[in-house]
């Protein structure tokens, strides 16, 4: 399952060095969603509900010139947990190699500038 992670600069930075990261609630396609959005297709799906990351990743920025940071993990069934309106529970640490790419949200912006795993440590500086 594609999901969404809004996260600050330091914490991925953290996710970064570690590996690894322990998630409470992650951004996704619960049925509640995908019932109240079901005129969309898959991929307007995910459109939004990257578009809800980016804009709690706003409230996570360093400073207001900073971009909204959120990453798109695949999860495995396993570690979907309990279902809300629009996120669920995360059941056990994620792995970076879950992590498909990062996407910076800018104030005011309709769209998500996309980052590709390879790319993000080295631009992870620029970002803050």
């Amino acid at each position: 399952m594609r999901a969404y992670l809004p996260i600050g600069h330091s914490g991925l930075e953290a996710f970064l060095a570690q590996g690894s990261i322990q998630l409470t609630q992650i951004y996704a396609a619960t049925p509640i969603f995908l019932d109240e959005n079901s005129e969309c297709d898959e991929e307007e799906i995910e459109y939004l509900l990257a578009i809800r990351a980016g804009e709690a990743a706003l409230e996570l920025r360093t400073s207001l010139s900073s971009p909204g940071l959120v990453l798109a993990i695949d999860l495995e069934e396993a570690q979907c947990g309990e279902n809300y309106e629009e996120m669920i529970t995360v059941l056990g640490p994620v792995s970076w190699s879950q992590v498909a790419c990062a996407l910076l949200a800018q104030e005011g912006a309709d769209e998500l500038a996309w980052f590709a795993t390879q790319e993000i440590a080295p631009e992870l500086d620029s970002w803050k």
